[in-house]
């Protein structure tokens, strides 16, 4: 955290995205539900935003960590952790932040 207490950038960024992603989660589990009972609902729901994290944040993270690394991504992560000043521990970060 800042010095007033609010949140960065980043981690407002980061606190939006798993939002959305809990609201679609929760509404592509409520409509694949329809028809079921309360639990059942709310295990699809339950099971469609898990699905969605381990497919939209640790899958990019598992493939650089199995291809390439952050110098290997097109700049794309280096970019990001300049534009946000944040730590990055590639070279061509350090060079350029």
């Amino acid at each position: 955290m800042h010095a007033g207490g609010e949140l960065g950038a980043a981690a407002g960024g980061s606190l939006l995205l798993c939002a959305s992603l809990l609201a679609v989660g929760c509404a592509l589990g409520l409509r694949l539900g329809q028809g079921r009972g309360a639990v059942d609902r709310g295990l699809l729901a339950w099971l469609c935003f898990n699905a969605l994290v381990h497919f939209a944040l640790e899958g990019p993270y598992v493939y650089l960590s199995m291809v390439g690394n952050i110098t290997d991504s097109d700049a794309l992560i280096a970019s990001l952790c300049i534009s946000y000043r944040l730590p990055c521990a590639c070279v061509n970060c350090m060079a350029g932040g």
